[in-house]
């Protein structure tokens, strides 16, 4: 018995691991024929809804053409999801790294606030793709609830930040699991995480609302 599960615990990993490769060689093919720009978007949307299947325990569906009807699907909502958040990134970097204002505290304090603005965008970054996947909503929406989720659950949401901190460890590390699996284990965890706190939340909305009715 005992050897049993350990085979299977052994199997179940190893399917897992293939199932990483092959979504991370999804990812990086789509995203290349949509030129970088316009591929971003809807791969990462389709690799999250994957991974989602999975997070519900549906790891047998056809990966290929899921992968590749949700990229049709989203081609276009998920485009204008990847781009404002490519320019955010970009308009943060830049001012972080090139912005001069006259006056030392004048400079001190627009610093500070884009570090504070570049933290709520990391911590958004983490919710934005899975509440994508997970729920129906207007473009704009999903910012504002990927920041109310995680403020909401911010234990679930420190617990994805050292997830997350724990990869990029990993990265630093052994930067060849980057381009074997950088971006499929990233958004597997997170989604891992994140499902949860969906459900969780869900729940306790179910139990909210039969008090009420």
């Amino acid at each position: 018995m005992f050897e049993n599960k350990l085979f299977n615990n052994f199997y179940r990993f190893g399917e897992t691991v293939l199932l990483l490769l092959y979504v991370n060689a999804l990812w990086i093919f789509f995203t290349l024929l949509g030129l970088i720009i316009f591929g971003f978007g809807p791969s990462t949307v389709a690799m999250y809804t994957i991974f989602r299947h999975w997070a519900k325990g549906r790891d047998d569906l056809p990966v290929l053409q899921t992968f590749w009807e949700t990229y049709k699907k989203e081609f276009i909502k998920a485009n204008a999801l990847g781009i404002i958040l490519l320019l955010i990134a970009y308009m943060l970097y830049v001012n972080l790294n090139f912005l001069e204002l006259k006056g030392e505290w004048l400079s001190a304090f627009s610093h500070y606030i884009l570090l504070l603005a570049t933290a709520i965008y990391a911590v958004m970054l983490i919710y934005i793709f899975p509440v994508y996947v997970q729920y129906e909503n207007k473009l704009f929406v999903y910012f504002k609830n990927a920041i109310l989720m995680a403020l909401y659950q911010p234990f679930r949401t420190l617990y994805a930040i050292a997830a997350c901190l724990t990869l990029y460890y990993l990265f630093f590390v052994l930067p060849v699991f980057i381009f074997l699996m950088g971006a499929s284990l990233t958004s597997f965890i997170l989604m891992w995480i994140t499902y949860r706190t969906f459900i969780r939340l869900e729940y306790k909305q179910a139990k909210l609302q039969e008090k009420q009715a």
